[in-house]
């Protein structure tokens, strides 16, 4: 099993997921990008485009997903993304369909 961390993610009027993970993928001006437990501190930019995040003790394949809107990302022991609008990805059969490609 991999290392856990935490991850917080909000927006200007609530907390949107909060929850110990294994992985995250943002989307940034310059394309997709992942962080794990142990990862360098860095803070960067958000593009508008999928957030995906693997939960701790999750199977390598199972995913939540997310769009957002921009914003940053603030990675330190645990990890902070700040957007202006995020929505969970409606339904299976569209996050089976990215998985699968």
């Amino acid at each position: 099993m991999s290392k856990s961390f935490r991850l917080e993610v909000f927006t200007p009027s609530n907390n949107f997921y909060s929850g110990e993970i294994e992985e995250v993928v943002i989307t940034t001006p310059l394309g997709k990008e992942a962080f794990m437990a142990d990862h360098s501190y860095v803070c960067k930019l958000l593009d508008v485009g999928e957030l995906w995040i693997r939960e701790r003790g999750a199977s390598t394949g199972d995913w939540k997903i997310a769009s957002a809107a921009g914003g940053f990302i603030d990675v330190k022991e645990d990890i902070v993304i700040y957007t202006d609008a995020i929505e969970w990805d409606k339904g299976p059969e569209k996050r089976k369909s990215r998985i699968a490609k």
